[in-house]
């Protein structure tokens, strides 16, 4: 694995989107939430991806230029089009906007229609926490899943994202797609020729697989614990889509193998201001009960740490933040090498 620093991947990241026509402001926007999300850990929804948004920009399927509106609002709620632009940008204008509805109402909702891609759901869940507030983030997606008793794909991933502040720049958060395994798995497995667990797919009949091979022409994902993380897709799709005016289900195209077509994904984000409800030292002071007593459950055999939620997320962000670099895999590489050919901005690895 090749090493990177974290400050020249936000130049990086940042030039290479105002080549493909953003404003300077979007795109240090959009560069911050990709590069929070690789210290994270999470590789796959970062700046890996970042050749692929602007491949996108230069097929139609995004607008460069695009700015969301705020097309209906009430007190503790709006509804934003984002335009065809950026997911992040439409993300981050929605979340902001639903942390400074709660600061007046204690509870705002805010969704968000004609979107794309947005990233990880974690970093807008976040950005309520970073606020003292409880945050929801969620987004449909392009059906890949099955149904139960289904056959073939009627669902998207559709990831789900909550945080919650522990008072000392942290948070407890999730941040999960709501199928049994990430498409990103099954085609490593294809890679590989290797056998795939039965839970992961089931093929053009219904049935459970481990042909790896079968996806995505002729198997679909299936759903996280079945009929639970079914149920919870559905409520995803209700709030980012249904509410909002985006496509829904079929209506969604992949944002990545489609790139002309416009993505129309919907979001939804909600915010909790706490200290409406309670004194917010009081709130943090149960927090950390909460985590105490979870963390201080008693250990599995050969276990030697209980973890909170996002605690390993938040282990990985301070070392990178310490180091002030982060690992990346050849494909991060290769994908910032081919966006650096692309753009003619220079990029520099360690």
């Amino acid at each position: 694995m090749a090493k990177i620093k974290l400050d020249e991947l936000r130049r990086f990241s940042a030039k290479a989107l105002v080549k493909a026509g953003m404003s300077e402001e979007d795109a240090a926007t959009t560069a911050e939430v990709l590069i929070t999300t690789d210290t994270f850990g999470v590789l796959t929804h970062g700046t890996k991806n970042l050749y692929q948004y602007i491949l996108k920009m230069q097929a139609g399927g995004l607008d460069a230029k695009a700015a969301a509106t705020v097309e209906g609002e009430g007190p503790s709620w709006a509804i934003i089009n984002g335009n065809k632009a950026v997911g992040m940008v439409s993300a981050c204008k929605a979340m902001n906007l639903a942390i400074k509805k709660a600061k007046e109402t204690g509870v705002a909702y805010v969704g968000v229609k004609n979107s794309c891609h947005f990233g990880a759901a974690g970093y807008y869940a976040n950005l309520a926490a970073k606020e003292g507030m409880i945050g929801l983030a969620m987004s449909n997606a392009d059906p890949v899943i099955a149904v139960p008793n289904g056959c073939k794909k009627a669902i998207g991933t559709n990831p789900f994202s909550f945080a919650a502040p522990l008072g000392n720049g942290k948070s407890v958060f999730l941040d999960i797609a709501l199928s049994n395994v990430a498409a990103l798995k099954v085609i490593m497995a294809q890679e590989k020729g290797m056998a795939i667990p039965d839970t992961w797919l089931v093929d053009r009949d219904g049935l459970p697989t481990t042909d790896a091979g079968k996806f995505p022409k002729e198997a679909s994902l299936q759903p996280m614990g079945a009929h639970k993380g079914y149920g919870l897709a559905v409520l995803v799709e209700i709030l980012a889509a249904v509410i909002t005016g985006a496509g829904l289900l079929s209506e969604i195209t992949s944002w990545n193998l489609d790139l002309s077509s416009t993505n129309n994904a919907g979001h939804g984000f909600i915010a909790v201001d706490v200290s409406k409800m309670m004194p917010y030292e009081k709130f943090i002071e149960r927090m950390n009960k909460m985590a105490q007593e979870l963390k201080n459950a008693p250990k599995a055999k050969n276990a030697d740490r209980i973890y909170l939620p996002g605690e390993m997320e938040w282990d990985k962000r301070s070392a990178a933040l310490e180091s002030g670099e982060i690992e990346i895999t050849d494909a991060m590489a290769q994908s910032y090498i081919k966006l650096s050919e692309l753009t003619g901005v220079e990029i520099k690895f360690n």
